[in-house]
């Protein structure tokens, strides 16, 4: 269990920067995706022995109301594809708005701004099977993983 976590952190950190993104299309995010490869590609070999595969969708409803939808396909911790409309099939769903992103990256204290935004539900983290709900819980219990884990895609 420990060892999937680092990959649910990442994702959700990948995710809020996507949402963040100043405009969601596919050319903005596959540039979040390329960082994200990135700074994996540069992790330790064992953090990326760690990640493993997922299927994340991330639901961002837009300030104007429209939803945007996007998938990412994480195989052996690189992003493999983005599907724009998201996956059929995905193990985690990230919805939130784009209004919370912007609260959360605004905020002198990001973490509590993001578990604040949680606890509003305007930030919601869905595990689709029991392994992704078991993971998702782990790491939001945690403030130090996800104050790292932010520090890498925002700080």
């Amino acid at each position: 269990m420990k060892k999937a976590i680092p990959v649910v952190v990442l994702l959700i950190m990948l995710s809020l920067s996507v949402a963040s993104a100043v405009s969601l299309d596919a050319a903005s995010i596959q540039s979040y995706v390329d960082s994200y490869n990135g700074k994996i590609d540069n992790a330790p070999d064992v953090l990326k022995g760690m990640l493993g595969n997922e299927q994340v969708n991330v639901d961002i409803t837009r300030n104007d109301g429209s939803l945007f939808q996007v998938g990412f396909d994480v195989k052996n911790a690189h992003i493999d594809s983005m599907v724009e409309g998201g996956l059929s099939d995905p193990s985690i769903v990230l919805t939130t708005t784009e209004s919370a992103v912007a609260n959360i990256k605004g905020s002198d204290d990001p973490i509590t701004a993001f578990q604040n935004q949680m606890d509003l539900g305007q930030v919601r983290i869905e595990g689709e099977n029991y392994i992704a709900k078991a993971k998702i819980a782990a790491v939001l219990s945690s403030g130090g993983v996800l104050q790292f884990f932010y520090n890498v895609f925002f700080g």
